[in-house]
């Protein structure tokens, strides 16, 4: 075991040398493998377009936009609205595609492959927040790529994917900012409605309590004020002029309502009345000295009855009652009759200034309660105007945001990159395929080497003599080949030859076919060499 850790250089040489069929056919077996599946594997097209996230023309201090998710949420959202199976059909149905699997494959799997195929990446970059000052990292575009063994047929849908996005994402943002104006236009006529509720409400309770209002509060409390100083006066005025109707009566009743009045020969002249008592008590004197049937009597008789006739046909001609010719009668008369007069006046003016004193108490018991529902109806349409103030403005915002977008001033998708037409395939990496199997064909040629070797208890040369005898051999007798063996080892060698060579053309034939034409390799090859070929 000694001897064997200590293999030189030349040992391994001959090791390879003595197995070299055995390191050339897994080798060329392997490398074969990676070409026919570099050859076989089919050609896979990629375009892909890029999308910039283009922000708003006018700055949002001047309109503000609806929508205020971030980019890469809004792109995922879109990828969702897009990537349904209704629209994946389509496309599937437009440009023909999985034509060998739509009889026996369902299209909800056939829309799952195709998404498969469908690749979409976010492109980033380092930015400040402006909602928090911080710095954050921001989508600012992103790509779009379709996979296809057909190129023209890569092309073609991703021009169709890039074409779904921007038009989504354009109805998207003119639906929010639609929508979002109607929203705000209908909470603003429910609010106008209530306010013009709360205003009849308003008006009626004004109207019910015209005199209670909190504002007439302190003017209701002056007005009782003062009708209470116009109470005391007029109670005071009717306490004076009652007074002086006691004084008045008393000076009447001392007073006779009638004077004397006499004729030009000095005797007294008397009324109905006096010359009808005068009669009675005339009369009774002479019934006492006379029958009735005297003349004298009959005649008095007949003056007096038309006399009462008289008094009584005549009512002011009656004493003590309208018939006062006494002038200081008369003058205290007529004092008195004013002074009643005034007295019922303010006796009038008193009670109509204790009801409008009731009403006053009655108006300041109501305030407080008067004056909480009147605040609640203040507050109540106070708000509700607040509130639609508050939501025009928004409305108003929604509606600039609304033009905003379909102007197409607002941020956009913008198609920086269109999708080109792919002139090499994108898979699969059939260099990478190549370059792995000439290293896996190398490894599997020296492994099959050790393993063969490890196993072989056949003796090679005068150090596997020494190594079992403990000393060397006498003399060494090289291998005589036969004629058969010259044979059999001129047919390995050709097999070989033939092998690497078939192995030299595929890897040219697959160079030429997939990667680049073997005249542009040499025009390049001889350019690295600084060898210009002439035009």
């Amino acid at each position: 075991m000694e001897e064997e850790e200590l293999l030189g250089i030349g040992d391994y040489l001959a090791i390879l040398k003595r197995r070299k069929m055995q390191l050339i056919v897994p080798a060329a077996i392997i490398l074969l493998l990676s070409i026919g599946l570099a050859l076989g594997l089919p050609s896979i097209y990629r375009s892909e377009a890029t999308i910039l996230i283009e922000q708003q023309e006018i700055p949002s201090e001047l309109v503000r936009s609806t929508v205020t998710s971030y980019a890469g949420e809004r792109i995922q959202v879109i990828s969702q609205r897009v990537m349904t199976t209704e629209n994946l059909g389509s496309i599937i149905e437009n440009y023909g595609l999985f034509k060998e699997e739509r009889d026996d494959t369902s299209l909800s799997l056939l829309a799952e492959k195709l998404r498969e195929n469908i690749k979409l990446e976010m492109i980033s970059a380092d930015v400040v927040d402006p909602r928090s000052g911080r710095p954050t990292t921001a989508t600012i575009a992103f790509t779009l790529a379709f996979s296809s063994k057909d190129s023209r047929i890569a092309q073609k849908v991703t021009n169709e994917l890039v074409s779904l996005y921007l038009d989504e994402n354009l109805r998207r943002r003119t639906q929010s900012a639609l929508e979002t104006s109607s929203f705000l236009g209908a909470e603003a006529n429910k609010l106008k409605q209530e306010i013009a509720d709360l205003e009849t409400s308003l008006a009626k309770f004004k109207e019910k309590h015209v005199n209670n209002l909190p504002e007439l509060q302190q003017l209701n409390m002056q007005l009782m004020e003062r009708s209470e100083r116009e109470l005391t006066d007029t109670a005071q005025q009717i306490r004076s002029l009652e007074e002086r109707k006691i004084y008045l009566q008393s000076e009447l009743s001392q007073i006779n309502p009638t004077s004397d009045l006499y004729n030009s020969r000095g005797d007294r002249v008397m009324g109905a009345e006096d010359r009808l008592m005068s009669l009675e008590t005339e009369y009774l004197a002479l019934a006492t000295r006379y029958t009735e049937n005297h003349p004298t009597l009959i005649k008095m008789k007949d003056e007096i009855e038309v006399l009462k006739m008289e008094v009584e046909a005549n009512p002011s001609a009656k004493r003590n009652k309208t018939h006062a010719d006494n002038p200081a009668y008369l003058q205290l008369e007529t004092q008195l009759q004013a002074t009643e007069s005034e007295l019922a006046t303010l006796k009038s003016m008193r009670n109509d200034i204790k009801e409008k004193i009731n009403d006053f108490e009655n108006r300041l018991l109501q305030s407080p309660q008067v004056e909480r529902e009147y605040r609640n109806l203040t507050r109540d349409y106070e708000n509700a105007l607040a509130k639609y103030q508050e939501v025009k403005a928004k409305q108003l915002e929604a509606e600039l945001a609304e033009s905003l977008e379909r102007e197409r001033k607002g941020e956009k998708f913008s198609l920086i990159e269109p999708p080109q037409l792919p002139e090499e395939p994108d898979k699969p990496n059939r260099i990478a395929i190549l370059l792995l199997g000439f290293v896996f064909g190398i490894a599997g040629g020296i492994g099959n080497v050790f393993v063969k070797e490890s196993m072989d208890d056949a003796i090679y040369g005068v150090k596997d003599v020494m190594v079992i005898t403990k000393s060397p051999p006498l003399a060494v007798i090289p291998y005589i080949e036969t004629s058969e063996d010259t044979r059999r080892h001129t047919n390995k060698t050709i097999a070989v030859l033939s092998s690497l060579i078939a192995t030299l053309v595929l890897a040219i034939a697959a160079v030429h076919l997939f990667i680049k034409p073997m005249d542009v390799v040499l025009y390049i090859a001889l350019r690295k060499m600084g060898i210009e070929i002439g035009q």
